[in-house]
């Protein structure tokens, strides 16, 4: 009897421990995320005909800064910790990205961009 309990609980941990696991891999973004540092738009591989949103999943705030071929900022958000997606500028190959704090963003597509020829 006191080894069917002890089976009991070993199994329930088991199952236990193993639900948690595969809950926290699905909750990783994944390979779109990015901390401190300056980075080319082409090497995020980028398609010019997406928007883009920026959203810190971090606890500390973060500035990010998009410049262009010129070295002009074309954008500047402050993000807040653990904050909502804000929509990016139109991003081209030759933009630089500059994250500047100790957490990390999100950068993700939003939607595609359509082009009307009249």
């Amino acid at each position: 009897m006191k080894n069917i309990k002890i089976c009991i609980i070993f199994f329930l941990v088991f199952i236990c421990s193993s639900f948690n696991i595969a809950v926290n891999a699905v909750n990783q973004p994944g390979s779109n995320t990015y901390k401190e540092g300056i980075y080319q738009a082409s090497d995020l591989n980028i398609s010019q005909s997406s928007l883009y949103t920026a959203q810190n999943i971090s606890e500390d705030t973060i500035l990010l800064q998009i410049y262009d071929e010129n070295k002009e900022v074309q954008q500047y958000m402050k993000l807040p910790a653990t904050s909502r997606k804000f929509t990016l500028i139109t991003l081209k190959p030759d933009y630089r990205i500059v994250i500047l704090g100790k957490g990390e963003v999100f950068i993700s597509a939003g939607w595609y961009l359509q082009s009307y020829l009249f």
